[in-house]
């Protein structure tokens, strides 16, 4: 039996994604949902989440556990110097602060705060364009390395970062 093969009339393409595919986007759920619940009061937003990392103690954002996500990011989304399409498919809006991501991605903001920030709105684009349809468009194809580098991340940053913070 295929997983998910009885949806697969209303999303084409869902019974083809590899046990792979299903397991990224699994752990992705779930650990967006456990993030936005622990760490952003059930209500995610790019305010909450640069609240939510200027209120970490610097020495725990500044131990390097998120440079492999930022490395991944940056690769994803710069090329020669200036960000490409790819980027302008996250359909960053005034209010995810494009302009930090833009800055952090291309190395021009090394802060560490600012990077954490950064990839979390990354983070954060894939969640409201998966879960509000647009990553439908083209049935998933090309994400699995999304979902996984997003889903370690929040998951390193809910084991780094105390709950009650």
């Amino acid at each position: 039996m295929v997983p998910l093969a009885d949806i697969e009339r209303v999303a084409p393409g869902v019974a083809n994604l590899s046990p792979e595919e299903h397991e990224a986007l699994q752990r992705f759920t779930l650990l967006w949902t456990l993030f936005e619940a622990q760490m952003l009061g059930s209500n995610a937003s790019v305010r909450k989440i640069t609240e939510k990392v200027e209120s970490v103690e610097p020495v725990i954002i500044h131990g390097g556990w998120f440079a492999e996500h930022l490395d991944y990011f940056s690769n994803r989304y710069v090329e020669g110097g200036n960000t490409n399409h790819r980027f302008e498919n996250l359909h960053l809006r005034n209010n995810d602060n494009p302009d930090l991501v833009r800055a952090v991605l291309t190395g021009e903001n090394v802060d560490p705060a600012s990077q954490l920030i950064g990839c979390l709105i990354i983070v954060y684009r894939f969640r409201n364009n998966f879960f509000h349809g647009i990553k439908w468009a083209y049935g998933l194809q090309d994400q699995i390395d999304n979902f996984t580098h997003s889903a370690c991340l929040l998951r390193k940053f809910l084991e780094k970062v105390p709950n009650g913070i």
